[in-house]
């Protein structure tokens, strides 16, 4: 069902895409812009979805797909053109494809939809406070062990989730 909400979330994916070419074409400050709009989107297509109880198995689909599209797409991009260190971009970009892959998997096995976590939305709070200090050159190696750490805790945090939801672990 097509509402607001999911239309918010299929507008972020297409500035995902305006995000990622103006920062490969090195527009810093046209960039930080369209990633702060597309910010903006995530958190009002939730609110409206969860206020209007407009919560629709495709917004299910969509929220979290834009934002893996938005974070993949920053990651490799700073990597590429703004010093981003290998590493860290090859950790997260494994760790947001790791949770495309699972989600999928638990969606087709279990039918079911795992939403956000607490570690989930912190790792994405301080990503974006990296994304735009490597952006603007502002001390961006004080967020880089604080990324990676977030990243480690919500990758180990989703994979018990996974786990939990197919079964394989138990919780008493």
């Amino acid at each position: 069902m097509m509402n607001i909400p999911n239309i918010l979330s299929l507008s972020r994916i297409v500035l995902a895409f305006i995000f990622a070419i103006l920062l490969f074409s090195s527009y810093k400050f046209l960039a930080a812009g369209i990633f702060l709009l597309a910010i903006v989107t995530d958190v009002l297509d939730g609110y409206l979805a969860r206020k209007y109880n407009q919560i629709t198995l495709l917004g299910k689909i969509l929220d979290p797909a834009a934002d893996r599209l938005l974070a993949l797409l920053a990651f490799l991009i700073l990597y590429l053109n703004h010093g981003l260190p290998a590493g860290l971009a090859i950790f997260a970009i494994f760790y947001h494809l790791y949770i495309v892959l699972g989600w999928v998997l638990v969606f087709q096995i279990k039918n079911i939809t795992l939403p956000h976590t607490f570690w989930g939305k912190l790792n994405s709070f301080v990503q974006t406070i990296m994304f735009f200090a490597v952006i603007f050159d502002f001390y961006p190696n004080v967020f880089f062990g604080a990324v990676t750490i977030t990243l480690a805790v919500a990758f180990i945090n989703y994979t018990f989730r996974g786990f939990v939801a197919l079964n394989i672990f138990k919780i008493k």
